[in-house]
């Protein structure tokens, strides 16, 4: 049985290393490659980024059967995951649906030009209105353990056939998530001052998210410290909701206080 896991864990992170690989080669060399290698990269990407999914759906209901405490958990996180990676991509032949539940300050994916005016403007209710609201009413609880279709939903499905180290790297939390978040808002500022600079600081964001939020998630640090690893070291979305709650806290001392 033992040996069985480590054959599984071998294979999936060779396969998340794979499509991180890819992904990240369709954004940096696309111009560098012939229209034929270009197909099958895109190819064996997306083959790749199926089969992660229905591995994550297969141990989503696993879990879902073997630990009933977390079953209101994994359907809500299977729900949100899954309908902004699949359902609404899919139905609707347009995959900046991720932008949704992946707003700024995760991703800049909502101002892609190529993005519909529907999208970031969902994208932007939900990353400036609906986030904040929650974090704010129920803490960080809230969007990061219910709601969050990647470091959540990963934490409760791959990130469970590892052991767990939170105490490991927990040095970088002081310093990654607020340099991130500051970077994340220049850039927003950048691209909203000098529309022009949109295609390149996009590019080079979504450099950065292939290699933070997913090889260097999934390959290294769920392994390493654990499925919570890129919430509590690298997140911005993350950073940004514990600033927001610690707000709820401060008021609640304060009006403890005022008694």
């Amino acid at each position: 049985m033992k040996q069985a896991k480590k054959i599984f864990k071998v294979l999936i992170l060779t396969v998340f290393l794979s499509t991180s690989v890819l992904g990240l080669l369709r954004i940096v060399i696309p111009n560098l490659l012939d229209i034929e290698t270009a197909k099958i990269i895109s190819y064996f990407y997306w083959s790749g980024l199926l089969l992660v999914e229905i591995v994550l759906a297969v141990l989503a209901l696993y879990y879902f059967v073997k630990e009933p405490s977390r079953r209101i958990r994994l359907i809500t996180l299977s729900i949100c995951h899954f309908t902004v990676f699949l359902a609404l991509p899919l139905a609707l032949n347009d995959w900046a649906y991720t932008a949704v539940l992946y707003p700024w300050p995760h991703t800049l994916q909502a101002f892609d030009a190529k993005t519909s005016k529907t999208i970031l403007w969902l994208s932007l209710f939900v990353g400036f209105g609906i986030i904040p609201l929650i974090s704010y009413i129920w803490g960080r609880k809230a969007f990061c353990g219910y709601i969050c279709p990647h470091g959540a939903f990963i934490s409760e499905t791959y990130g469970r056939i590892f052991k767990q180290h939170p105490g490991r790297l927990v040095i970088l939390n002081k310093f990654i998530p607020p340099i991130y978040f500051s970077l994340m808002t220049v850039a927003l500022l950048v691209i909203l001052i000098l529309p022009e600079t949109l295609t390149s600081v996009r590019s080079f964001q979504k450099v950065v998210f292939f290699i933070t939020a997913e090889l260097l998630y999934f390959v290294f640090l769920v392994p390493l410290v654990g499925g919570r690893s890129y919430c509590n070291l690298i997140c911005p979305l993350g950073y940004a909701i514990k600033q927001i709650s610690s707000f709820k806290t401060v008021d609640s001392r304060n009006q403890r206080t005022n008694r």
